[in-house]
């Protein structure tokens, strides 16, 4: 079940994906590790993570819904964050 701050984080990855102008954003995961977003195609939503394929390789990485920390976006300097439990 998802809480209130990964509902935000998921809207906000979802409008930050969808905009007519795109900007790169990068997503935080609990670990530390960033994800950056280069492309809304390169990022797909399921139903409890995301699947990443990283731009111009093979790479591709599966994020989990629930470990995800932090969106930030690169045009600003605040990120949204998930509070600590």
């Amino acid at each position: 079940m998802e809480g209130p701050e990964q509902s935000s984080l998921l809207r906000t990855i979802a409008d930050l994906k969808s905009r007519d102008q795109f900007v790169p954003f990068s997503i935080v995961v609990s670990s530390g590790d960033r994800y950056r977003i280069e492309s809304p195609e390169n990022l797909v939503q399921m139903k409890t993570e995301f699947f990443y394929a990283h731009p111009g390789t093979d790479n591709f990485v599966f994020i989990r819904i629930n470990q995800i920390a932090a969106v930030e976006r690169m045009n600003e300097k605040k990120s949204l964050r998930r509070k600590a439990s």
